[in-house]
């Protein structure tokens, strides 16, 4: 059996829907704003998690918060040019 779904939607109507979802995100925050917020979310998250102790996913949750700065930085780096 077949699971996959297919969408109606073309791939310039997704890449346009992105753009906007990603125009929204930096209406109220720059995006260096918007990375010097996450570097405040992981510095919290670092201490809380060396007051917990042990995390299988630290590895991953940094990667993650890693791929969103770079992406800010990106973002940031498109509206300069």
């Amino acid at each position: 059996m077949n699971n996959q779904t297919h969408s109606a939607e073309s791939p310039d109507s997704m890449c346009l829907a992105y753009g906007q979802q990603v125009q929204q995100l930096f209406e109220l925050n720059t995006p260096a704003e918007m990375a010097e917020h996450l570097w405040e979310i992981y510095s919290g998250f670092q201490l809380y998690d060396h007051q917990a102790g042990h995390n299988p996913r630290k590895v991953d949750i940094f990667y993650t918060f890693r791929d969103l700065v770079h992406f800010c930085q990106n973002v940031a780096a498109m509206k300069a040019a």
